[in-house]
């Protein structure tokens, strides 16, 4: 920090030195750049694949995902039960 040479009590700001070279800073905005198109190219792709489901596709897998998660309820549901009866059987 500066030495405050006024009256007033108030920090003077300090001065950073720009240890970049202006290659480097261009090197680091194409990076960037590059990144952003990167992912934005891989956005587009999802949103393509989506786009060529049909409803038919659609529809079959939420019937599918419906199913599993209704069969994952019955199994919790069954374990449930069973852990019911163990303790019950221990004598809690």
């Amino acid at each position: 920090m500066k030495k405050n040479t006024n009256n007033n009590n108030m920090p003077q700001p300090q001065t950073h030195k720009n240890t970049s070279t202006s290659e480097e800073v261009w090197d680091q905005k194409k990076r960037a750049l590059n990144s952003r198109v990167a992912g934005k190219n891989e956005e587009d792709m999802v949103v393509k694949q989506l786009e060529k489901k049909t409803t038919e596709d659609i529809n079959a897998s939420a019937e599918a995902f419906i199913k599993k998660f209704r069969q994952q309820l019955l199994i919790q549901r069954l374990e449930s039960i069973e852990n019911y009866e163990q303790m019950l059987g221990r004598g809690l």
